[in-house]
């Protein structure tokens, strides 16, 4: 039913509905801009409930009674249930810790009133009451309220007041955003409380409610606008700083605004919108307190204290060390703190590993010095000694036998003999003097000195140590001088066992080791193949402070001139570094373990006993491919299996030898286990078996046999042997598996 007049009076709520539709289409501007800000079609929502409100009221003033002007009186009640709902689900996309979890519950309630609404005259009668307003031409009609309509109103009105609740108790990032959210969403329920009076006979203005739509989606399309704009900013801010390594943090009420994606990486967790205490959570106990009086002093505005350094714990990533500098500025127009948040951890790496390095060059410095010096001592006692050596052995076969000069002489003789000995290990420590080198066994040398009479000698003194020895007996050779080799044996087991007081044991033992990488010790051990000799005792340790000392010349806990000179160690450094080896040394309450490293050598011997003859371990020709990260030991391996007949070829990873199988065969793989980066030898040989299901193997490893050398043996692996590789284990193991059915 057309109306054939339009009140006048309607004009304004003409003009609402039309205003509010193009506020919604300015929100879903903003949205298709953004489309991640879903506020923004909550905001355009608000703003069409709004809008349908402003035309039910319009439609009202202008319909007279009948079907279309209810129709108008439940569209101004759906505007309201829209409005009710889209303002929470507003606040739940705005304000981003706002609980989510009863949205889907209330548009299934919403839904129902509306169903109710639209159904039933449970809300809205079809009964008309027409009102004389005050400033109207004509009474305004309209449908009157049903059995449920008063129970609608009250739900209305509270559903108002727990969304100001909302906002009261999660504030936005802009304290401004809340007080114009309130202050519009107050408006609306004062001018409902108005309408509610009208509707009650209580009053007898006009209807004004729909002004208070239009001035909340003013308030709502204010806050959308403006944290658009902001969003906009930070947005730019974060393009700014993305590519920057240094993390920029922006602190404000208590929460992080702005956090640029280093800063979430060197945190190790998500930064943005999380409050202060979340991100205390990152840190260690100890610079939590440390950072909390941090952060309030640059708030109340003292003068910024000096960086802070702290160690950040992540959820999914290891321990940093990051510095911290930060200043209070203005942000949005109220006071803010701006940090900077800088990854020192590789710095501080750095100034230790600088640090370290710098005392190991003073100390050898230190220990060069001291050793040109005893050179220097070692060379003028040579020349004063020769007469006290020489002369009294001269003397003595002169004298007859019952002479009483002939027990004095020979003391003097032996007493040069003693201090020949300490010339020769002052020269040692001097390390002026070349030693010719050959190949040699350790456990020969070891055996040797076992049997010898410095031995029992030293038993004689301590005859409470018991000697255990457990020598590998596939030990491969090294190349040194046989004399000073002993000689190091010598000093280390006299120095164990004179470190125990009471009952105790020295353990001396040799094995092969294989370093893959370098490995911290009291010397830095670099990669290769060693052969290791260690002495451990059961005595009460060394001191932290004398362990930095013990290889120093002349440096020692004895007794000088009774029981030792303070040359033993640094005779046993000096020699290490002369075989170009590596020392670790670890001591505890329970006793002190010396590690030496020897490089080992593959040169035969003159003289080599128990040997296999090769002729045994020959090939004949078959293709064997070598798998091993390291350059080194697919040299050394190619050698030995040509030495032994065999045609190779090598690869430097996993992903090498699965590309090689696929178009050409091997007879067998010599496949390392462990491999960085890519795959490992488990899986290199699980690939290349399903390429060739019989395909034979021996793996090797650095390490002991391991689970992942267990489950390869499973696969189909023949052999597996240690490094370093040992030529006639080598060529037993491969011949072993190729002839293997």
């Amino acid at each position: 039913m057309i109306p054939q007049t339009i009140v006048f009076h309607s004009a304004g709520s003409l003009a609402v509905a039309v205003l509010a539709l193009i506020m919604a289409l300015m929100q879903l501007l903003l949205l298709q801009r953004q489309p991640r800000l879903r506020w923004c079609a909550w905001g355009a929502a608000i703003s069409i409930s709004g809008m349908l409100y402003a035309l039910g009221i319009f439609l009202e003033y202008n319909l007279p009674a009948g079907v279309f002007n209810r129709r108008a009186g439940l569209l101004e009640f759906t505007a309201i249930i829209l409005m009710i709902h889209c303002v929470y689900g507003f606040s739940c996309a705005y304000l981003e810790p706002a609980p989510k979890s009863c949205h889907i519950p209330a548009a299934i309630f919403h839904a129902l009133v509306l169903l109710v609404l639209w159904s039933t005259n449970a809300i809205v009668a079809d009964r008309f009451i027409h009102r004389d307003l005050i400033g109207l031409p004509i009474p305004f009609t309209e449908a009157e309220v049903g059995p449920l309509g008063p129970t609608f109103m009250v739900y209305g009105f509270l559903a108002s007041l727990f969304l100001i609740r909302l906002w009261v108790r999660q504030p936005p990032p802009d304290a401004a955003h809340r007080k114009v959210f309130i202050t519009g969403m107050v408006f609306w329920l004062l001018l409902a409380g108005h309408d509610g009076a009208v509707i009650a006979g209580l009053c007898h203005t006009p209807y004004l409610m729909e002004y208070g739509f239009m001035a909340f989606c003013v308030a709502v399309l204010w806050v959308v606008f403006n944290g658009y704009a902001e969003i906009a900013t930070i947005d730019e801010y974060r393009t700014i700083t993305e590519l920057i390594h240094d993390g920029i943090l922006m602190m404000q009420d208590g929460r992080a605004v702005f956090a640029n994606p280093a800063c979430e990486r060197l945190m190790g967790r998500a930064v943005k919108n999380r409050p202060i205490s979340d991100l205390l959570d990152a840190l260690g106990s100890g610079d939590r307190e440390n950072l909390q009086r941090y952060y309030d002093d640059i708030l109340a505005g003292q003068a910024p204290p000096a960086p802070q350094t702290i160690e950040t714990i992540g959820d999914h990533q290891p321990k940093r060390v990051v510095e911290i500098q930060a200043k209070r500025v203005l942000f949005r127009q109220r006071p803010a703190i701006l940090a900077v948040v800088r990854d020192i951890t590789q710095r501080i790496r750095e100034e230790a590993a600088l640090k370290a390095n710098e005392e190991k060059i003073t100390r050898l410095k230190k220990m060069e010095s001291l050793g040109l010096l005893a050179g220097g001592v070692a060379h003028d006692l040579n020349n004063v000694l020769s007469g006290i050596v020489s002369y009294p052995e001269l003397m003595l076969l002169d004298l007859p036998e019952g002479s009483r000069l002939r027990k004095p002489i020979e003391t003097i003789h032996e007493s040069g003999q003693r201090a020949v000995a300490i010339v020769q290990d002052l020269l040692t420590v001097a390390r002026g003097v070349a030693t010719a080198k050959e190949v040699l066994n350790l456990n020969e040398v070891i055996t040797a000195y076992l049997s010898s009479p410095e031995f029992d000698k030293l038993m004689q003194f301590h005859p409470w140590v018991a000697i255990r020895h457990q020598l590998d007996p596939n030990l491969l050779n090294i190349r040194g001088s046989v004399f000073h080799v002993r000689k190091t044996v010598m000093n280390l087991v006299s120095n164990a066992a004179e470190a125990i007081c009471k009952q105790g044991e020295v353990r001396i033992s040799t094995f092969n080791c294989y370093v893959d990488r370098p490995l911290k010790g009291y010397d830095e051990i670099q990669p290769g193949e060693y052969a290791v000799l260690r002495v451990e005792d059961s005595g009460p340790g060394i001191s932290a402070e004398d362990l930095q000392r013990i290889f120093e010349p002349f440096f020692t806990k004895k007794v000088m001139g009774r029981s030792g000179t303070g040359l033993g160690l640094a005779l046993v450094w000096n020699v290490i570094q002369d075989q170009q080896g590596h020392i670790d040394v670890t001591s505890t309450d329970a006793g002190s373990r010396f590690d030496l490293y020897f490089p080992i050598t593959r040169d035969a011997r003159e003289c080599s006993k128990n040997e296999i003859p090769i002729e045994n371990l020959r090939g004949s020709g078959q293709a064997i491919l070598i798998i091993d990260d390291v350059a080194a030991q697919r040299e050394i391996s190619g050698r030995m299996l040509e030495t032994l007949g065999y045609r190779t070829q090598a690869v430097s990873s996993g992903e090498a030898a699965v590309a090689y199988m696929q178009n050409h065969k091997a007879d067998l793989l010599l496949l390392d286990m462990i491999m960085d980066p890519g795959i490992d030898g488990r899986e290199t040989f699980r690939r290349i078996k399903a390429l060739y299901p019989e395909q034979k193997a021996v793996i090797v490893s650095g390490f002991a046999q391991t689970d992942q050398v267990t489950e390869t043996l499973a696969m189909g692996a023949g052999r597996f042997l240690k490094k370093p590789l040992i030529l006639e284990e080598l060529g037993a193991a491969v011949k072993a598996v190729l002839e293997a059915e």
